[in-house]
């Protein structure tokens, strides 16, 4: 963390800099200023009225001659602890209110849509009047004590947290690792707290520096008009208000600096939520870290996985099949809507392995999320079953599928970087796979993490799992996506497009090790592929799609030797295997 935020020091610009300079003065005048004072801040002396600024008193005195100077350094303790305690609680109350309304709006029911459009619809109506005159007339109605101040901020603030991160986790939860944390058996809640939150939460960061800025000035706006603090309480808006009707007879400083004291608070913590976006970025501590864990990562590109290949049962003929798609039909919405596959079947015996291939929009991808369930809204299974061994998936309870997510059918997804969560180490995304299935201590899931890389290739894995996303080449990330989804050595696995973006030397090593630790486990495979070369061979047989539906399906030999439909013979015909 010191490493984080000594290299964003150093990018900085010196204006910045300067600026935080002046946000940590504020904050240590909140804790230390009061003590300060060479002048008691809460003590009239009728004697003292209006002296300009001069050598005993520096910034002069106002109407009660009391030191303005002195005042000025009590007054943030009022102001900041006001601003940040308010915002602390709208945050509190805000954050997981949005992540709720977001889940809900993303379920895609009729009862959990219509609960948020409601939640959301009161909200605009809160958010109609104006804030200044809404917290104004909260504070009139309960009284102008300095609790009722605090939770008159923070209400007139909570909906801006609640629309942010609402709208953060509507983005978010389409990211490619959300839907890999879906596919390894994380349910609603902890997909959004745990995976999705803490990707919003740097700009919720920035959004909390703001306000609170922003609840300083509000607060000093409500004391301006005779709404909040009480004086003789050293607070900025009060001491403005007090001087402003002095500026007309030309005794300027009771209100002048006040007024530049509280345009520098209010400042200082806008820019400081852009420096600390800066900070909590992972990228900024990790170029400095030391030159040995530099050099392994960079070369773990191009090691070569050193598993053992196993040979796989023959299966005969009457196996029962893990997996069967009957008839299966998706469209957008419901049966009247647009149809995007229409009448897929096929079915995959146990350690046999099948290749799905097209061109891009031909239905793969819709394919494979209606297998796993993973649809997002608004598409729907119109028609059809997906049979994994007794059990139909198709709308089948949450719960039940996410036991069987990761355990026994897992995925792997396309661009393996973008399924990793990009705020969290690769140790972190293992053991929070582990324990969303089993109750497991800290110490054994690390060591069972450890485990899973050694398994699937990677070399020093203690040092891997402290390593975040953006670290890894496309390989090490591929390979750290297969450990997630073979660590229960599933019946089932289904691999889209699992060489994307990988080059060739890659591919092929990423290939080998899905076969190889497969056919350890006696796993089905589902390959999703737009490569004839990685159907030829990887895979027994071929299916193959065009607009939404499978036009030819045979053997891989049969196929390639001897293809039926049109479509199979212009794909082929544009290749070379």
């Amino acid at each position: 963390m010191w490493m984080r935020i000594k290299r964003t020091l150093k990018a900085l610009p010196k204006w910045q800099l300067g600026v935080l300079g002046i946000f940590f003065g504020i904050i240590f005048l909140t804790i230390f200023g009061p003590y300060l004072a060479p002048f008691p801040t809460e003590t009239a002396d009728p004697l003292s009225r209006l002296v300009p600024p001069g050598g005993k008193h520096w910034l002069g005195t106002d109407e009660n001659g009391m030191d303005i100077f002195s005042r000025v350094l009590a007054a943030p303790r009022t102001d900041v602890v006001i601003g940040v305690v308010a915002t602390f609680i709208s945050v509190v109350i805000g954050a997981p209110l949005g992540v709720l309304v977001a889940l809900y709006e993303t379920r895609g029911k009729a009862g959990a849509t219509a609960f948020a459009e409601t939640f959301m619809r009161l909200l605009e109506v809160m958010q109609s009047f104006p804030v200044f005159v809404f917290a104004m007339v909260l504070v009139a109605v309960f009284g102008g004590s300095l609790t009722n101040i605090i939770i008159a901020i923070a209400f007139v603030n909570t909906p801006v947290f609640i629309r942010l991160v609402r709208a953060e986790v509507l983005t978010l939860v389409q990211r490619p690792f959300a839907e890999a944390a879906r596919a390894v058996g994380n349910n609603e809640m902890r997909l959004g707290f745990r995976h999705i939150f803490p990707n919003a939460f740097p700009v919720v960061m920035v959004q909390v520096s703001v306000t609170v800025g922003f609840a300083i000035l509000l607060t000093a706006g409500l004391s301006f008009v005779g709404a909040g603090v009480r004086p003789p309480t050293p607070e900025l808006g009060a001491m403005i208000a007090s001087g402003a009707k002095y500026l007309i007879i030309e005794q300027w400083w009771p209100a002048l600096f006040p007024g530049i004291a509280l345009g520098l608070t209010v400042f200082s913590f806008g820019i400081f939520g852009e420096i600390l976006n800066l900070a909590m970025e992972p990228r900024a501590v990790r170029k400095d870290l030391d030159r040995r864990r530099t050099n392994a990562l960079e070369s773990a590109a191009g090691e070569a996985a050193a598993v053992p290949v196993a040979v796989a049962a023959s299966v005969g003929a009457s196996a029962a099949p893990v997996l069967a798609v009957s008839d299966l039909s998706v469209a957008v919405g419901d049966a009247g809507g647009q149809e995007l596959i229409s009448n897929i079947s096929f079915s995959l015996a146990p350690g046999e392995s099948m290749a799905i291939v097209g061109e891009s929009g031909s239905g793969k991808s819709v394919l494979v999320k209606s297998v796993l369930q993973l649809l997002p809204f608004p598409l729907e299974v119109t028609s059809g079953a997906v049979r994994y061994g007794d059990i139909d998936l198709v709308g089948m309870e949450k719960r039940k599928l996410r036991k069987l997510r990761s355990r026994e059918i897992a995925a792997i997804l396309p661009n393996a970087k973008s399924q990793l969560n990009p705020l969290t180490t690769v140790g972190a995304m293992l053991t929070s796979a582990l324990k969303a299935h089993e109750k497991i201590s800290n110490k054994d899931a690390i060591a069972r993490s450890i485990e899973l890389l050694e398994m699937v290739g990677i070399t020093d894995p203690e040092l891997r799992l402290s390593a975040f996303p953006h670290e890894l080449s496309g390989g090490m990330a591929q390979r750290v996506c297969l450990a997630l989804a073979l660590m229960y050595r599933p019946r089932l696995l289904i691999a889209d497009e699992p060489t994307a973006g990988l080059d060739v030397t890659i591919q092929r090593q990423v290939l080998d090790l899905t076969r190889d630790l497969a056919r350890d486990a006696g796993t089905a495979r589902l390959v999703i592929t737009g490569d004839f070369g990685i159907a030829a061979h990887y895979c027994d047989r071929v299916a193959v799609m065009q607009a939404g539906r499978i036009v030819e399906a045979n053997r891989t030999e049969e196929l390639f030797a001897s293809p039926q439909h049109p479509y199979t013979k212009y794909l082929l015909s544009c290749v070379q295997v």
